[in-house]
């Protein structure tokens, strides 16, 4: 596992473009079948679309049982931005296809003050190694070329969750050095070893089986240095891919989300320069989070010769200024002119 965070790191370093994390786009955006144009079935699919929503931007267990997140379902239609209605492709002729966009600030800032976790649009790309077994037992690795639909269905689930994947080039060179045991072995190491060249912090190797009527799955995700597992017994192919993707999504999300306790929780990009060794990178998430004001800190991306920070702070800036500086291991180089929420700093050497 240390060779695949040490590949990224390094990667990092030697300064190239980073495909490590992604902006995804439409996290509140939302697109639901609604049964008819009245009243009554227009609001129940504004709902569907709400809990849509809550689920692909907070973390935790449970999310709909918190006091906050009941009164945002009560009142979904309140958080509207816009939507439309489109004609259903099924036979239904009253079915209609609801497109609707939600009020992203008004809905975090009626979030932001509970006990929550939010998982902002910035978010890491999974790399997917996918095995699909036919009802003749017949063993292969996915191809989106020779499996076009099931390609679809994986995009489709993954995009329900907004979760940015990655498939594999599947080239001369990978063919030569990974089989499918590799992807199905429970020793991971060959795996990550040959996944270091996608650059991704998070890798997930899948085997999906037809079995008559029903579909089955088997899931295992490596990150942060640890192995989840978990299966689907039998359902459609839509179902387990979306409790693929799902899995990951419960993982990542809680890694990553910024819990809110209070009112003052601020953000800001904390930009750092001259971090020229690996052990730096992840030395200084764990130094930002052992500060007082700081709630969460998660590290980013590697741009223009800084890495970049989201910290989650409380107080004041400047108090927190006054705590990096007493501290003497980054040094303030500047306050952003473009963003007042963004700070540029250099490490110090020591």
């Amino acid at each position: 596992m240390k060779v695949w965070i040490r590949g990224l790191v390094v990667f990092l370093m030697l300064g190239h473009q980073n495909v490590y994390a992604v902006a995804v786009e439409g996290l509140y955006k939302v697109e639901v079948v609604v049964k008819s144009e009245q009243e009554k079935d227009v609001n129940t699919a504004i709902n569907q679309a709400m809990q849509r929503v809550l689920k692909r931007t907070l973390a935790g267990n449970n999310i709909f049982t918190d006091d906050t997140v009941r009164g945002v379902l009560s009142n979904a239609n309140g958080y509207v931005d816009e939507y439309q209605l489109s004609l259903s492709e099924t036979n239904n002729k009253d079915e209609r296809v609801m497109r609707i966009v939600f009020d992203e600030e008004s809905l975090i800032n009626t979030l932001r003050p509970g006990k929550l976790w939010l998982w902002n649009e910035v978010r890491p790309r999974t790399l997917l190694w996918l095995v699909v077994e036919d009802e003749s037992g017949t063993q292969k690795l996915f191809d989106s070329d020779e499996m076009p639909e099931i390609e679809r269905v994986l995009r489709t689930a993954a995009n329900q969750k907004k979760i940015p994947i990655l498939f594999p080039m599947q080239d001369l060179r990978e063919k030569r050095v990974l089989s499918i045991a590799d992807v199905l072995s429970a020793y991971s190491e060959h795996l990550l070893e040959v996944s270091v060249r996608y650059e991704v912090v998070s890798t997930l190797a899948g085997k999906i089986v037809k079995q008559g009527n029903c579909w089955k799955a088997e899931w295992t995700l490596y990150f942060d240095e640890k192995i989840e597992q978990w299966r689907d017994s039998c359902s459609t192919i839509d179902a387990v891919a979306l409790h693929g993707f799902q899995g990951v999504y419960d993982r990542l999300s809680t890694f990553y989300a910024a819990k809110q306790k209070g009112r003052n929780i601020e953000e800001m990009m904390m930009k750092v320069s001259g971090i020229t060794r690996v052990a730096e990178v992840m030395r200084l998430t764990e130094y930002f989070e052992a500060l007082p004001a700081v709630k969460t800190a998660t590290w980013v991306m590697a741009e223009k010769g800084y890495n970049l920070y989201r910290i989650f702070y409380q107080g004041k800036l400047t108090d927190l200024n006054r705590q990096v500086a007493a501290e003497q291991v980054l040094k303030l180089e500047s306050k952003s002119k473009q963003k007042s929420g963004e700070m540029k700093y250099r490490l110090l050497n020591h």
